[in-house]
């Protein structure tokens, strides 16, 4: 499996104008929420091109997020996040053997071609700023013309809130000056720190300058408003399953609203951490305070535009045989898991049991 590649569909079950249309406003309308400060907006998942998406979401287009980002007639700037231990271990972020700031460097010269402008680096976690591999690899990126800024490891975080929210915590890393209403917040891979730049730049706007921003996390998967046993939903779990990624029920939106909503572990608990911090720094009426579930703070419309489920049902039971297949070939180069072929093989026949249940047709050729 080359997990860049996406399929020639025959057939389309997503209707992907509407889908822009929708996820724009609701980004607009969430910017609108903060007229004082700036939205700081997590983009979860790939930003330039989304193979995933496509292949799951057929008459998804790879590079909706460009398009939708580039099309809000807001000026935004972006943030790339890097992570220490990632620098240190020269994690591998590509199919093919490619060392961790190389691959981040064609990241962020994709993201540069596609918006027309350098992000800003962050490096996130940083533990010894002294240590011989990070100063190597900030000397790369200040050759490749990149602004460096450095945040720093707290001991005790997220429990230890008096010492995240001082000048030992957050007040200890660069400060990141910005001056567009609009901060992107991206990423090279999962757990490379880009939530916690969000808020410890919301932090920092507000202690130091008495700027009221917030931040929200534009995530299209898993979508929302399918249930936990939805292929589309599954295959997400599938592509993740090398992360430990698990679809959860947002039961905090089931409290709040009585309504179900799907959400997945890492965010079920970021969400403990942004509401125990946020409601010490930020002020009473910042929209931010107001997020009552993970489901509140994301912006996924994906859900609404979907037209043709059992398409998207067989393309998305496609997938998670393919991403069994990709780490079946991992085990073989001993650069993978068993648990994670086994992972596939369970999701695939709850998959299937979903199909067969709402009678579609395992034949159809899409």
């Amino acid at each position: 499996m080359n997990t860049s590649q996406v399929p020639q569909f025959k057939e389309f079950g997503f209707d992907n104008d509407k889908y822009i249309k929708l996820e724009s406003e609701a980004i607009l309308e969430r910017i609108a929420k903060f007229p004082k400060g700036r939205l700081y907006l997590e983009i979860g998942g790939k930003l330039v091109r989304d193979p995933h998406a496509a292949r799951v979401l057929p008459g998804f287009k790879e590079d909706n997020k460009v398009k939708i980002l580039k099309g809000l007639t807001v000026p935004f700037e972006i943030l790339f996040c890097l992570d220490y231990e990632d620098i240190l271990s020269n994690r591998q972020l590509s199919n093919r053997s490619q060392d961790y700031i190389p691959s981040c460097l064609n990241i962020i010269n994709s993201i540069t071609k596609s918006f027309g402008f350098k992000p800003k680096v962050v490096i996130n976690k940083i533990r010894d700023k002294n240590n011989s591999i990070l100063l190597d690899a900030v000397d790369v990126l200040k050759v490749n013309q990149l602004e460096v800024f450095q945040r720093f490891y707290i001991k005790g975080y997220p429990d230890k809130t008096d010492i995240i929210l001082s000048n030992d915590g957050y007040g200890k890393d660069d400060y990141i000056p910005i001056q567009k209403p609009l901060v992107i917040v991206t990423g090279a891979a999962s757990d490379s720190g880009k939530m916690s730049t969000c808020l410890g730049q919301m932090y920092l706007d507000n202690s130091r300058y008495n700027i009221n921003s917030g931040y929200a996390k534009y995530e299209t998967f898993p979508i929302w408003n399918l249930g936990l046993d939805h292929p589309v939903n599954l295959a997400y779990e599938a592509a993740t399953a090398d992360i430990g990624d698990r679809n959860v029920l947002d039961t905090y939106h089931l409290e709040s609203y009585g309504v179900q909503s799907v959400n997945y572990n890492r965010d079920s608990h970021s969400f403990k951490i942004i509401n125990s911090l946020t409601t010490q720094f930020l002020p009473r009426g910042n929209y931010v305070r107001e997020y009552k579930s993970p489901t509140d703070m994301g912006i996924s419309m994906a859900g609404f535009a979907i037209y043709d489920d059992e398409v998207v049902c067989l393309a998305s039971l496609k997938e998670i045989e393919s991403r069994r297949n990709w780490y079946e070939e991992l085990v073989k180069q001993k650069v993978g898991l068993n648990s994670w072929v086994k992972a596939c093989e369970g999701l695939y026949q709850d998959a299937l049991k979903y199909i067969k249940k709402k009678k579609y047709n395992l034949q159809r050729d899409i």
